[in-house]
């Protein structure tokens, strides 16, 4: 809106909440994680990677950074290369934005959920569900997805690009937590810790991750575990199985080492023994996983037992459960394909004056900033090339 209103036209927003950008307060746990320094094309999933970097050619992470300082935005960095507010809330983020598209003379129209869009003549009919009627000279989507209902999350959009004759790839949650049905696994409940994580398909790995992991009552959650989700939950694959790794930094000669060197008191129960390198009740329930009794003498494990439990922390094997709903979801995959938009205008190829930006169109980033700057590199861009704004 701020970029359209910026070329002097007359721009009307449609917002179908109380309020506009509820789901920005939402983002980096209320923080709202703007960007990341290492944004790249190879950050994305979809099936046209050549369609961001084209679109970051024309708005990228340096013109994210100064838009944003120009309206008192300024940036500070943190863990790899993201980028936050300097006040570290989401909420000025809002606010300030609020305020510019204000003083652009964007005007704000809250609580108008769009029922229908539709192509009259060289413009465009927009009609609420209050049945109010607007015609435009052309219209924006930025609706955003499905993802996260409870911050406004809908499938409205895909359904109005959908009536424009545009593919919809059917969307799936991404970016969340991951439910593992292995009850023991629950035991875990509440502990964090740094650990390897891939999402393993027939054999080959799907996605990856090292980081803190954070075992929940129905699972595993965390920032690796949100990485390799995405790969987890898709529906147009086969299943994937997930890999933890303990001990990252160690091979599993170290590894193999390290343990000879905590079973030299072969007194010690098995998990008595690993209390020094594993966290809380890790040293009881991963030799259980193992098939191990934990409370079992070090003397007397076998040494088939030994290898056993020196493979299950480099390679613990678990099957995932029934994927988490979209309300749990920090995005969805999914959405328009991007082979029917113009990267350098977001103007549809099939309905000429039909922008469509973010999370509606079928690509999306990993976590960290991605999908953001992706939001606004595609508004940018859209509102640039165009006239009037409509956001449903």
């Amino acid at each position: 809106a701020c970029f359209s209103a910026g070329k002097g036209r007359e721009v009307v927003l449609f917002e179908k909440q109380k309020k506009i950008g509820r789901k920005v307060l939402v983002t980096g746990n209320g923080r709202c994680n703007i960007a990341n320094r290492n944004v790249s094309a190879d950050h994305y999933h979809g099936n046209n990677p050549r369609f961001v970097n084209n679109l970051f050619s024309r708005f990228g992470l340096g013109d994210t950074i100064e838009f944003f300082e120009s309206i008192g935005l300024p940036l500070t960095e943190e863990k790899n290369g993201r980028l936050y507010p300097a006040s570290l809330q989401a909420s000025s983020v809002v606010k300030i934005l609020g305020y510019e598209i204000e003083r652009r003379g964007v005007e704000v129209r809250l609580q108008r959920k769009i029922d229908r869009i539709e192509p009259s003549g060289s413009s465009f009919m927009v009609m609420t569900a209050g049945k109010e009627e607007h015609r435009f000279d052309s219209v924006i989507l930025a609706a955003g997805s499905c993802a996260c209902p409870p911050a406004g999350g809908s499938r409205d959009g895909y359904d109005l690009a959908r009536a424009f004759g545009h593919t919809v790839r059917e969307p799936f949650p991404a970016i969340l937590p991951l439910n593992v049905p292995l009850k023991i696994l629950h035991r875990l409940q509440g502990v964090k810790w740094d650990c390897g994580i891939k999402a393993v398909r027939n054999g080959r790995t799907a996605a990856e991750s090292q980081g803190e992991l954070l075992f929940t009552a129905y699972g595993i959650s965390g920032p690796a575990a949100l990485d390799i989700s995405r790969a987890v939950n898709d529906p147009g694959e086969d299943q994937c199985r997930i890999v933890i790794d303990v001990f990252p930094t160690r091979s599993e000669r170290e590894l193999g080492d390290l343990l000879d060197a905590l079973w030299e008191d072969g007194s010690k129960t098995l998990s008595l023994s690993l209390i020094g390198v594993l966290k809380g009740v890790m040293p009881d329930v991963i030799p259980r996983i193992a098939g191990i009794d934990p409370g079992k003498r070090v003397r007397d494990l076998s040494p088939a037992e030994k290898t056993m439990l020196a493979r299950v922390m480099k390679g613990l094997e678990l099957e995932p459960g029934r994927p988490r709903g979209f309300n749990e979801a920090v995005v969805a995959a999914g959405g328009v394909n991007v082979d029917e938009i113009d990267p350098a205008t977001m103007e549809s190829r099939l309905i000429a004056g039909l922008h469509i930006t973010g999370e509606l169109l079928d690509m999306d980033g990993i976590s960290g900033g991605y999908n953001l700057q992706f939001a606004w590199s595609s508004g940018a861009v859209a509102g640039m090339a165009q006239g009037t704004f409509r956001s449903s």
